[in-house]
């Protein structure tokens, strides 16, 4: 699980890259599992709560299914740590092999 650190010295590169943490962003969250139904489980319980599921997919070679979610929503160090947290809590619940991490990009205005 990422730790309060890595996020720190995330937000500290993102500062120092000119991004403005002061406003919503597009997180997006990542699962693995090695069958598609639990990840498929999951996604439905995070479009309830307003996610949107942008795929479940299988890699090779490796045969895993990755669930990718995305949210766009504002985090502090600690708001981002909480969710992290939260979803990793949530993987064991549903019995998923891994919450692996997240990622973020500016919000695409067109």
């Amino acid at each position: 699980m990422i730790n309060k650190d890595e996020l720190e010295q995330l937000f500290k590169k993102m500062r120092k890259a000119g991004w403005n943490m002061e406003q919503a962003l597009s997180w997006g969250y990542f699962f693995k599992h090695q069958s598609k139904e639990p990840l498929q489980q999951l996604a439905n319980e995070f479009q309830q709560q307003g996610y949107d599921i942008l795929e479940i997919n299988q890699s090779y070679p490796d045969n895993m299914y990755w669930l990718q979610l995305e949210k766009i929503e504002q985090h502090s160090i600690d708001s981002l740590h909480a969710r992290n947290q939260q979803l990793h809590e949530l993987a064991q619940q549903y019995h998923i092999h891994a919450y692996d991490g997240m990622d973020v990009s500016p919000i695409d205005i067109e």
